[in-house]
């Protein structure tokens, strides 16, 4: 079952780190972040860089912990940007899912390591 959950995690890191690389601002306008593009093209990219490794890697717990470790990054760069808001309620409220999806990966790459 853990296995599917990081080959789950891989397929959603794909399909959001494609979409942030490609269109970052259908993300930022809605939150209310104009400007911060590159940012979200970075996240984009970090995404990125785990998916061979969450879809295909033996073993997969050192992904799974690198996934968690940079959901981490992405939650304190919410924080910080929710300052700079227009919307900083949606903002607020992305941090939290990633702080959420922060304890699920860690709780799976823990499961995977054992």
């Amino acid at each position: 079952m853990n296995e599917r959950m990081a080959e789950l995690a891989g397929w959603a890191t794909l399909v959001a780190g494609a979409a942030l690389l490609v269109a970052p601002r259908r993300t930022t306008g809605p939150l209310g972040l104009d400007g911060q593009e590159a940012a979200f093209r970075v996240i984009g990219v970090s995404d990125l860089v785990l998916v061979p490794g969450l879809l295909r890697g033996a073993p997969r717990w050192p992904w799974m912990t690198a996934r968690a470790a940079f959901n981490v990054g992405d939650t304190a760069y919410l924080l910080w940007a929710a300052r700079r808001s227009s919307s900083p309620a949606k903002v607020r409220a992305g941090a939290a899912v990633m702080a959420a999806l922060t304890v699920i990966d860690s709780a799976t790459a823990f499961q995977l390591c054992r």
